[in-house]
C-alpha cells in the first residue's frame, strides 16, 4: 500500500511540475503564437427522412460559410451494411463559402435506419498546425453531436488516472479503467442554410 501511495504522490508531483513548465513555455512563446490565427467558418448540416418522393428516403445536406476553408470533407453512413444502392458523395478536397453544398439521398426501411448515423468529417488549419473535426447525427432521433479533442494537459491527466485505476488494488470502476484519452462526442446544434446568410434571411420590421 505504501508503494501505491508513493506512486500516486510521485505522479501528482510530476504533473504539477509539467503544468508549471507548460505554462511558462506558453507565456514565453506568446509572441510566436500571436502570429497564428485559428481560421473560422460556419457549417450547416442536416440529415432527415423525406417520404414525399420515395418512401424510406433520407436526405443529407452539408454546406459551409464564413472565411474558413474546409479540407478533405467526407460524408459517411454508419450502422448499416449498405447505402440503399446510392453511392456516397465523393470526398471534397477543399470546400469554402459559395461552393455547391454536398447533397446525398439514400433509402432504407425505418427499422434499418434506427441503427444508423451520418457523420461528416473535415480538416482545418488550427494555430500552427491542422485539426480534424466532425459532426454526427443519429437518423432515428435527429440528435447531433460534435467531436471535441481533449487538450494536451487533459490527455495527460486522463492517462495518469487510467494508469492508476488499472493498477490500483482497490476497484475504481470500469469507467476509470477505460477512460477515453483523446476526445469525446458532445451534443450540439447546427446552423441552417438561412443562418449562413445572416440578416439577409430576415426582413426588417415594417414599423
Amino acid at each position: 500500500m505504501d508503494l501505491v501511495w508513493g506512486v500516486v504522490a510521485l505522479t501528482v508531483a510530476t504533473l504539477t511540475v509539467l503544468l508549471a513548465v507548460r505554462r511558462f513555455v506558453m507565456v514565453g512563446s506568446q509572441l510566436v503564437f500571436s502570429r497564428y490565427v485559428a481560421v473560422g467558418g460556419l457549417v450547416a448540416f442536416s440529415a432527415y427522412r423525406d417520404d414525399s418522393d420515395s418512401p424510406g428516403a433520407y436526405r443529407v445536406r452539408f454546406e459551409v460559410g464564413g472565411p474558413g476553408v474546409f479540407h478533405n470533407v467526407t460524408v459517411q453512413l454508419f450502422g448499416v451494411s449498405e447505402t440503399g444502392g446510392e453511392q456516397r458523395p465523393a470526398v471534397r478536397h477543399t470546400m469554402a463559402a459559395g461552393d455547391t453544398p454536398i447533397e446525398w439521398t439514400f433509402r432504407h426501411p425505418a427499422e434499418v435506419a434506427e441503427r444508423a448515423w451520418v457523420m461528416v468529417t473535415w480538416v482545418r488549419p488550427y494555430l500552427q498546425g491542422v485539426e480534424s473535426e466532425a459532426l454526427a447525427q443519429w437518423l432515428p432521433t435527429g440528435r447531433l453531436y460534435e467531436w471535441r479533442w481533449y487538450s494536451e494537459t487533459t490527455r495527460y491527466v486522463r492517462t495518469v488516472t487510467r494508469f492508476i485505476a488499472r493498477r490500483s488494488p482497490v476497484p475504481l470502476g470500469a469507467s476509470m479503467r477505460e477512460l477515453p484519452l483523446y476526445g469525446r462526442w458532445r451534443r450540439t446544434s447546427s446552423n441552417t442554410s438561412a443562418d449562413l446568410l445572416g440578416p439577409a434571411a430576415t426582413p426588417p420590421p415594417t414599423s
